[in-house]
């Protein structure tokens, strides 16, 4: 069926119809047909007439065929309203000529054709070019029926010819009825299915946008709050350090303050990663996930506490996949530098396992230790922004949050697994290969 459509829509609009919209395209296709059905029909009816030796209409409807036929070669060539013109000006002329010289019983129901091609393939746009069809079918047809303008002589045909015409003009007005009434069904139902999908894309996007806006009032008070702690006290000690007398004193004051924009460092540092993970496209490159691990760990050697972790690596050299490498690294070294945060140094045997897991189509990275874990009631929480599950944190409440949004730009999914004081272990799914990329 679709390679049917596609060769009649070949046929008829050639390549000139991919930019049209699709009330453009569809009244083009029309077009298109109605010319070709009007050049066909005019052909069956030279070689009805001539085959019951009647030569008197061969050169009108020879003429009506060649109109049709430049009215489908405009249309093809992109010259829409010429083609509608070309094509309403000679059926309604050679219907009018034949009502007037056949017998009454046969032609006029074509007008009423002439009338609904002229609505049909003229469109709203067009309405006052349609209505002046419509009125000119009209008038043509009184004309032909009660006005003798001695222009042609009716003929005198049997009552077998004057029957076998009726049969074939209603078949033809009736065929052609119907494909009318079908495009504007066709046009009608796609038209609201479009307006249904429409309708439903805006009510998602409203529904994402009510999130966003929740999401982004949350953002701004809560980063308002967190830009302003470290500002306040970094404030206080300045004030510590004008009123102290004590060399002592005023140096673990200066260290407290480093302390605090270290940490309004790092959290500026995970409001840009936010950013601009919203906002960058995606970018796939090949990733060799041992080194990039290795290199995560190289810039943690000196985290606090580090030296008391034992670090097991278990991923093959040649374990490669197809993603970001910016977002695989924000999220891994998230997850990693967490481990460290949280592990329990008073453990003689505290660990961190970083390991993955093959499949056909994805692969599994797991982030283990055994630190103090979080409790099973914050396990649904953890990924929300700012929340923080663990009494020690220090950080903003960002950071999982950012794994979970980073993940959802690559097309990866996350799962955790925890036990208060025995440790957590974080399991990412990534695919690898992102077949196509969405900028959500």
């Amino acid at each position: 069926m679709s390679l049917l459509c596609n060769t009649l829509k070949d046929l008829l609009l050639g390549n000139r119809g991919q930019h049209l919209s699709y009330s453009a395209f569809k009244l083009a296709i029309l077009t298109g047909q109605l010319s070709l059905l009007a050049f066909v029909v005019n052909i069956g009816y030279i070689l009805f007439d001539l085959y019951h030796e009647i030569y008197h209409s061969w050169p009108a409807l020879s003429c009506s065929a060649v109109l049709s036929l430049a009215s489908f070669l405009l249309n093809k060539r992109g010259n829409y309203f010429p083609a509608k013109i070309t094509l309403l000006l000679s059926t309604n002329l050679t219907i009018f000529i034949f009502s007037s010289i056949e017998p009454v019983e046969t032609g006029h129901s074509l007008f009423i054709i002439c009338a609904l091609g002229a609505i049909c393939t003229l469109g709203f746009e067009q309405k006052k070019t349609a209505i002046f069809f419509v009125s000119l079918s009209l008038v043509l047809f009184i004309l032909s029926m009660v006005v003798d303008l001695d222009l042609f002589t009716r003929k005198q045909f049997s009552s077998d010819y004057i029957r076998l015409g009726m049969t074939i003009n209603f078949i033809v007005t009736f065929a052609l009825a119907i494909l009318i009434f079908y495009f504007l069904v066709s046009l009608n139902y796609y038209s609201e299915r479009a307006l249904r999908e429409n309708e439903k894309s805006l009510h998602d996007k409203n529904v994402e946008l009510v999130k966003v806006n929740k999401e982004l009032d949350r953002f701004v008070y809560s980063a308002a709050h967190d830009l302003r702690s470290p500002i306040t006290s970094v404030r206080g000690l300045i004030t510590l350090v004008k009123i102290s007398q004590n060399p002592n004193a005023k140096n673990s004051y200066i260290d407290m303050m480093d302390t605090q924009l270290i940490n309004l460092n790092k959290f500026i540092d995970e409001i840009v990663l936010y950013s601009r993970n919203t906002r960058v496209a995606v970018k796939t490159d090949t990733i060799n996930l041992k080194k990039m691990v290795s290199e995560i760990l190289t810039s943690l050697q000196f985290y606090p506490g580090s030296e008391k972790v034992c670090v097991e690596v278990n991923i093959a050299e040649d374990e490669t996949l197809q993603s970001d490498p910016t977002r695989v690294r924000i999220v891994l070294a998230n997850l990693i530098s967490n481990a460290f945060k949280y592990s329990n140094h008073t453990y003689d045997n505290a660990f961190i396992k970083i390991s993955s897991i093959k499949t056909p189509t994805h692969i599994e990275i797991s982030v283990e230790d055994n630190g103090t874990g979080i409790e099973e009631q914050y396990l649904d929480q953890i990924f929300d922004m700012f929340f923080q599950a663990n009494d020690k944190s220090e950080g903003s409440g960002l950071g999982l949050y950012i794994v979970k949004e980073t993940l959802e730009k690559i097309q990866g999914q996350i799962r955790v697994q925890s036990e208060c004081r025995k440790g957590t272990e974080f399991l990412v799914t990534l695919p690898w290969e992102i077949k196509e990329v969405t900028d959500k």
